[in-house]
């Protein structure tokens, strides 16, 4: 044993996997460093319908203070663009400026200079996408409420200076009202039930479905070499191409059985809500767990031994640049570079746009098609093309070496050891001994047969037994 510790290779795998995991510290963690670290790309919709001069204020307002530093804000027309926009989720949340904002914050400032009662704040509407996640939903929540409210408090200490300047008593019935002249109304787009399990579903099914390809494809390899070399003990063995295609085969029994019970666990037991139909739910979580499993297929077979080394990076870099725990907006360069490489993040989107919006390919559904498309082609073609190669090279060629020495060696003069020739003569004294008889039999026969065969019949019948013997 003190032998093996000697030895530098002995000790490759104790510092390769420590400085693998210390890369990942450095990858994963700045993921938690705060909320606000990144939110110069948190797309955000702004709609200015109002038909005076107030609606004009805030945008401008907006600008100045954001100046394209903070957040991504994005300038609709109209309230029925910025609808849609949400509910084709491209953006998170949207501060809509109504056509009669400015008339009402006048009938405010008359109501509360006129000192009159029962008067009405001027309204903001926020709208929210609440389907992409509890995370991105409450900080697009947070962002318009804050600058709705910072626009009621602005114009709250406007018209607390004009009636200080007046000298004008203000009635108790109208306190609230000076303290807060704009209501903000919320309202969720989608309309979904409250059963979201926090907007996490896509992405748990996402992590189920790439655990199950890494998973599967390890141990489906190990288990069935093991189940080929009992088969090899009966002389029954499959060459390496058919256990090759044998993995695949299994992977994608593998991967329907799980997704099978993907449905089951979510949509059974748990009861979550979807906007699609279980059937296109299921045959897209299928088509994932597939992809996936081919995936890390592929790098195994690549890289052999060493494909687990780069199996669980990647797995974990997909997971954590998916955009389902943590909005993507909000998550450092290098996870939204990877985000747009590996599938995970199409996952998570396809299975959002069927769960929360009535599987749109707007919504991003298409986009995760199209992505999955192409990860599951180019592996599976990769696959084929292995086993294709294994065959041509591997195991075609030797099978036609054994056929021509087969023949040289049948074409030769067999060489036979003294036991075979013994048994070699034996067997030709047998035949002379067998043809001997025959010529007696002929001598001795009755007189009938000898007399009705003549000489050339006697000779024909002579060569015939040569040629046997």
């Amino acid at each position: 044993m003190n032998q093996l510790f000697k030895l530098s290779s002995s000790w490759f795998p104790i510092w390769l996997i420590s400085l693998l995991m210390l890369v990942m510290v450095f990858v994963y963690l700045p993921i938690f460093k705060g909320a606000n670290q990144n939110m110069s790309d948190v797309p955000l919709i702004i709609v200015n319908e109002d038909k005076g001069k107030v609606g004009d204020a805030i945008l401008l307002n907006l600008i100045e203070k954001q100046n394209g530093n903070s957040f991504k804000w994005k300038v609709d027309k109209t309230r029925q663009r910025a609808f849609t926009d949400l509910r084709n989720n491209k953006a998170y949340g949207a501060l809509i400026i109504p056509s009669n904002y400015s008339k009402n914050l006048d009938q405010v400032h008359d109501t509360l200079l006129s000192n009159l009662t029962n008067g009405k704040p001027a309204d903001l509407e926020v709208l929210l996408n609440e389907g992409i996640g509890q995370t991105a939903t409450m900080i697009a929540s947070n962002t318009l409420q804050t600058v709705a409210l910072s626009t009621s408090k602005e114009i709250s200490s406007q018209l607390k200076k004009e009636l200080l300047q007046k000298g004008m008593r203000l009635a108790p019935e109208n306190a609230t009202l000076l303290d807060n002249p704009v209501k903000v109304v919320s309202k969720n787009v989608l309309g979904l039930p409250v059963n979201l399990n926090k907007g996490m579903t896509p992405f748990v099914m996402a992590l189920i479905s790439s655990i199950t390809g890494m998973l599967g494809a390890n141990m489906i390899h190990g288990y069935l070499l093991r189940s080929n070399g009992t088969l090899k003990k009966r002389g029954s063995a499959l060459s390496e191409s058919e256990v090759l295609a044998s993995e695949i085969m299994f992977g994608f029994i593998l991967t329907f059985c799980v997704s099978i019970l993907i449905q089951l666990g979510v949509f059974g037991i748990f009861g979550s809500a979807h906007a699609s139909s279980i059937w296109a739910i299921f045959l897209f979580t299928f088509f994932s767990c597939t992809t996936m499993f081919l995936l890390f297929k592929t790098i195994a077979v690549f890289l052999g031994g060493w494909g687990m080394l780069v199996m669980f990076p990647v797995n974990f870099m997909g997971i954590f640049s998916s955009g389902g725990a943590f909005p993507l907006s909000t998550l450092p360069f290098v996870h939204r570079f990877f985000s747009y490489i590996l599938p995970t993040r199409y996952i998570v989107d396809g299975i959002r746009a069927l769960l929360y919006y009535d599987g749109r390919l707007e919504a991003g559904l298409g986009q995760a098609l199209g992505a999955l498309s192409i990860y599951f082609v180019l592996t599976l073609a990769i696959l084929i093309a292995f086993i294709t190669t294994i065959k041509k090279y591997k195991e075609v060629k030797p099978v036609e070496s054994e056929k021509k020495i087969r023949v040289k060696i049948e074409n030769e003069i067999p060489h036979t050891s003294s036991n075979h020739e013994n048994k070699g003569s034996r067997h030709i004294g047998e035949k002379d001994e067998q043809f001997r008889q025959a010529l007696s039999h002929l001598a001795q026969g009755n007189q009938k047969e000898k007399q009705e065969m003549n000489d050339d019949e006697f000779r024909n019948a002579l060569k015939s037994l040569h040629k046997k013997k």
